[in-house]
């Protein structure tokens, strides 16, 4: 598991500061794979709050990108969050 994933699921990252402090490109990461682990039989708990504050980080970044009439220098910016 990847550590940024591992980070949210035990509690290491903050649901609201440390999603804050992500790029786009991990916050993208993080979607895809909290929506993977939902995608089983049983997801362990935790696992639907995290989506759901990814999803209104992302958002919420939407929308300030929106208002400010492009993307951001983090918005930009692309990073390679895939484990090895």
């Amino acid at each position: 598991m990847n550590a940024l994933l591992t980070s949210c699921l035990e509690g290491e990252l903050d649901p609201v500061r440390g999603l804050a402090k992500l790029s786009v490109a991990e916050l993208n990461f993080l979607a895809d794979a909290l929506f993977r682990l939902l995608d089983v039989g049983k997801p362990e708990f935790g696992v639907k709050s995290w989506y759901d504050a990814v999803l209104d980080e992302l958002a919420a970044r939407g929308e300030r990108s929106a208002r400010s009439g492009g993307p951001t220098p983090d918005e930009r910016t692309a990073v390679d969050v895939s484990s090895d």
